[in-house]
């Protein structure tokens, strides 16, 4: 007998974690069935907490924890807001509520004023924040429901090494929402819904045995072997990623396969390859979403719009680094747009969105999402760059067509170049130092001088400061610097193998201030003016940070620092000038053009020396960023009176060193009251914020009075916006089927315009319509083309349709119209007019006249018809048949026409009626085999045969038979030689029609 999941989770051992693990659970349509079978199999003690977050109506009453009680293993309550999660328990979130995970493990209700698109509670909230509060304690389960809620909460939960069950769509009354979260490749397991607890227990169990020995880590030469294998398989090298983030992806997939040890997961690895695969969208995975980190965005905007209006072109290069799912970089497009406004479409712009998962690249090109996503989006955004797509978000054409999406490996593809703006947020955290250390001297090289990069809150630049400029304190927004010529960087890395484990050693060449022999030229023309100034033998040029880019000399006060490179002045200039050098530097900074240290008594070489720095504020058209020249005078202690007088007697020099001490002792007073001078400015900045704090404290004590008093007043408005939504809801589905009917119509009145289109090519006619009363006439296109007329040159009128009349009938047509009018027309009228190669064509016009209550012609609607073909043929035919009545009425033989269809006698000449005495009315009643029985009885199968084979011949056919007829009124039989001509043929059918039967009388038979 099979052991139930309860009486396992009481016999395993189970080494469930200290800290609390929640499970959030995610249904719609058919959750409830699917629910009852989860519950009634959880384990009862894994210091678990589940959290249900099941679709319902706003305005049903659930009796969801009654009906869930009765078969739960665990206490079911409706979750309240504010209340601490309990280990081993299950919270029910009531109707018409959003639930989250808060801090320190609590529930967190949101009830939203506003119209919300998406069913409550919304799953993917849930999820997200269950994975935003518990790391790898998070669990995400999906089971039977519609639509795609709890997709993308499944994703954000993996990438925080959680873990993601889903009920099996086969095994589920809906599989919408479980077919959406599998469709993510993001799920762990695919289970039926009563094997979810048992599944629980085997994650419990599995990460117990590896952490039960902390000393037992993955082996590194298992290690390796797995990170080949995937960069052989998808082509992505994850060596230079930080191991404990691929370690936690590897452990996660040994638990969702039940494998205990590494080995053997590296043995699953090489046996399924596909296994490979799983992995590799593991590592993957990433969280993001519209305007993520509100106070960012907003000093990005603030930081964008000035640097857009210094630029002086019309372009804007910005690369999206890591974009994952797309919302980054239609963050960033949104935001271009809001700043240029009306001014768009004088940009040329660019934003390059890439990302190592293609999945995600094909995700951001739709550019569809959830509502969860948008919800850090500010309000007029939404309104403005995004659509309802069913209950999720689309982004516009307007915004799809700023970004260019595109997979891109920033480890071992080259850069985009040219760029104004790089955002690499949340990336760089899971890369190792010596990464890090190639891409932000790539990112350097390929940003404009002066443009922005921005990073993640846990990032930063590094040892590259002399590289960008922080632009704010607390945020992560650089400015690139100007450090001289930009040369790519050298990305190589090299891996020395040792007997235990790799070592990667970075042998990257960054260069910091290599110069081409145009630039050199520049920075000594710079130089050499200056000299020419001051004349001084040794100078250093800085760049508006303050490093150095240019050397002009052999300068003895120039060291280099111990540990790793830089070209700040102050670590590269002598020590005892720092002091002073940064007082001389604040000075440029406030905008001095000339600043200098004094001159001070140093030790360069073994020998004393004055030293003395000068600092010259440097600006050229060439180079846009700021420049200082910094001039190193270098006096020796002989070239000074000071050392003179000391020579001579010791009062003088006694004398001339207490001059030097008081220099030095004015000299210090300058600096330190520059310093006071400095404290006192802030000090006072620092009173009137202080004023102004306490003045906006007292405006929010008086707005907080306000907000409470409006709190009631929108409390009860609430219920109406609640009524008003119902209604526009409503509205809203009755617009959308009037939409659609509109649509079906329109549909409808294409295929029957089309119809009649079709038909008026067919049978030459054209419609017309003439509003009298305005005098303006209307044709179709049928009309215009009866006549060989263009629409666009033509343009009918009463004048201009009687001038297409022939000049014999314009006054005929004229009347007529006008008789027409009066109520005095004849149907139809039929005249001669001139098409465009001034052939005369016939024309049959018909028209139904609308009158007024003053029995007044208002509109009249008719048709015209091109008959010429028809008049022609009659014409042709009715002198044909003259001619042929003639012939034969003039004939001394007797003739009759036979119509092979009717079997019946058409058409006889007087010698038939003098030979028979038949004349055509006696023929009429005569058709078919009536007909037949006029002749001889003997005579009668071969007039058949002989009028059967004439059938199948042709015009002209001819073949002569002697037979006997009756005549009138008697029973006797003239005996007949006749000649049976086929005369007539159908033109549709192919068959005779007809035959011209002609006879004389005959002895004998």
């Amino acid at each position: 007998m099979k052991e139930s999941s309860e009486q396992k989770s009481q016999q395993m051992p189970l080494e469930a974690s200290s800290e609390l693990i929640v499970v959030g659970v995610g249904a719609s349509a058919g959750g409830l069935e699917a629910l009852q079978a989860m519950v009634t199999h959880l384990p009862v003690d894994t210091n678990m907490s589940f959290i249900i977050a099941q679709h319902l109506s706003p305005s049903y009453e659930s009796m969801m924890v009654d009906l869930l009680e009765k078969d739960s293993t665990l206490p079911v309550s409706s979750a309240k807001d504010g209340i601490t999660l309990k280990p081993n328990s299950i919270y029910v979130c009531p109707p018409n509520y959003n639930i989250e995970l808060g801090d320190n493990n609590t529930i967190k209700l949101i009830s939203y004023p506003d119209v919300r698109l998406k069913p409550r509670p919304s799953v993917d909230m849930l999820f997200e924040s269950i994975a935003l509060g518990k790391g790898e304690h998070a669990i995400g389960i999906v089971l039977s429901g519609t639509g795609s809620d709890g997709a993308r909460g499944i994703r954000a939960i993996k990438a925080e090494n959680g873990l993601g069950i889903v009920q099996d769509p086969s095994n589920a009354k809906y599989d919408g929402m479980p077919n959406s979260a599998i469709n993510t490749g993001n799920v762990d397991l695919i289970v039926p819904a009563v094997q979810i607890g048992e599944e629980l227990i085997n994650y419990l169990m599995f990460p117990g045995v590896r952490r039960s020995n902390q000393d037992e880590a993955i082996p590194q030469d298992v290690y390796n072997q797995i990170i080949r294998l995937l960069k052989v398989h998808c082509k992505v090298d994850f060596s230079l990623y930080k191991d404990s983030t691929i370690i936690r992806r590897i452990e996660r997939r040994m638990t969702t396969l039940k494998i205990a040890t590494s080995e053997k997961y590296l043995d699953h690895l090489n046996d399924h390859p596909e296994e490979v695969t799983f992995l590799f969208n593991d590592m993957l995975i990433g969280v993001t979403s519209f305007y993520r980190d509100i106070r960012a965005f907003d000093l990005l905007r603030e930081e964008l719009t000035s640097y857009i209006r210094k630029k002086k072109d019309k372009t804007l290069r910005i690369w999206s680094v890591g974009c994952s799912t797309g919302e980054e970089p239609y963050t960033l497009a949104m935001m271009v747009s809001d700043i240029l406004g009306k001014n768009l479409k004088d940009y040329k712009i660019q934003i390059f969105a890439t990302d190592i998962d293609k999945r995600a690249i094909d995700y951001a090109r739709n550019g569809i999402y959830p509502e969860v996503a948008i919800k850090n989006l500010p309000r007029n955004m939404q309104s403005s760059y995004l659509s309802v797509n069913g209950d999720q978000f689309e982004v516009s054409k307007a915004i799809k067509s700023l970004v260019i999406f595109s997979v891109h490996d920033i480890n071992n593809d080259p850069p985009f170049l040219r760029l104004d703006l790089i955002t690499c947020r949340n990336l760089m955290i899971y890369f190792t130092v010596e990464l890090q250390r190639q891409l932000l001297p790539t990112f350097h090289y390929a940003l404009n001088d002066n443009a922005l990069l921005m990073l993640g809150q846990s990032e930063s630049i590094g040892v590259f400061q002399e590289h960008y400029r922080p632009l704010t304190k607390t945020g992560k927004l650089y400015e690139s610097i100007y450090v001289g010529k930009k040369l790519p960087p050298d990305r190589r890395t090299k891996r020395l193998q040792t007997a235990d484990n790799y070592v990667e050693v970075d042998i990257t060449a960054t260069p910091v201030a290599s110069s081409g022999k145009k630039q050199v030229d520049t920075f000594a023309q710079i130089i050499v003016k200056k000299l020419q100034q001051l004349l001084l033998p040794n100078a250093i040029l800085l760049n508006d940070n303050f490093d150095i880019i240019y050397t002009e000399g052999k300068n003895p006060l120039l060291v280099r620092p111990e540990g790793l490179p830089t070209n700040s002045i102050y670590k590269n200039i002598h020590p005892q000038l720092s002091i002073d050098l940064r007082s001389a530097i604040h000075g440029i900074e406030c905008g001095k053009p000339v600043m200098d240290t004094g001159f001070q008594r140093l030790v360069l070489d073994g020998e004393e020396a004055w030293v003395k720095l000068i600092l010259i504020s440097a600006v050229d058209k060439s180079i846009s960023s700021k420049l200082t020249v910094m001039f190193c005078q270098i006096e020796k202690t002989t070239d000074l009176p000071v050392s003179q007088y000391q020579e001579g007697s010791s009062e003088e020099s006694s004398k001339y060193v207490v001059q030097e001490q008081q220099r030095i002792l004015a000299k210090t007073k300058e600096q330190l009251q520059d310093v006071i001078e400095e404290l006192e400015a802030s000090n006072e900045e620092m009173q009137s914020m202080n004023e102004e704090l306490q003045s906006s404290n007292e405006e929010l004590q008086s707005s907080n009075e306000e907000l409470e008093t409006t709190n009631e007043e929108l409390q009860s408005t609430n219920e109406e916006l609640q009524t008003a939504y119902s209604e526009l809801r409503a509205a809203y589905d009755d617009k959308e089927l009037q939409q659609k009917e509109l649509l079906q119509l329109r549909n409808e009145l294409q295929q029957t315009n089309g119809l009649l289109e079709e038909a008026e090519r067919i049978g030459q006619t054209g419609s017309w319509l003439w509003d009298v009363v305005n005098r303006k006439m209307t044709w179709s296109r049928g009309s215009y083309r009866i006549f060989g007329l263009d629409e666009k040159f033509f343009h009918p009128s009463f004048e201009a349709f009687i001038g297409l009349a022939h000049p014999d009938e314009r006054s005929r047509l004229e009347d007529h119209l006008t008789d027409m009018l009066r109520n005095k027309e004849k149907q139809p009228f039929i005249f001669k007019a001139l098409n465009d190669k001034k052939e005369i064509i016939v024309i049959s016009l018909e028209a139904m006249i609308s009158f007024n209550d003053l029995k007044q012609a208002v509109k009249v609607m008719g048709s015209m018809t091109d008959i010429t073909e028809k008049v022609v043929y009659e014409t042709k035919t009715s002198i044909h048949k003259d001619k042929v009545n003639y012939i034969l009425n003039s004939s001394l033989n007797a003739t009759y026409l036979f119509n092979l269809e009717s079997e019946r006698v058409e058409y006889i000449n007087p010698a038939f009626s003098d030979l028979l005495g038949y004349r055509l009315k006696d023929l009429a009643a005569y058709t078919g085999d009536a007909f037949f029985a006029l002749f001889h009885p003997d005579d009668q199968v071969k007039a058949r045969e002989t009028f059967a084979h004439l059938k199948h011949g042709g015009v002209g056919d001819v073949q002569a038979v002697s037979c006997r007829f009756k005549i009138l009124n008697s029973d006797d039989y003239l005996p007949l030689h006749t000649n049976q001509t086929v005369s007539d043929i159908d033109e549709v059918t192919g068959q005779v029609k007809q035959l011209l039967i002609t006879f004389f009388r005959s002895e004998a038979v």
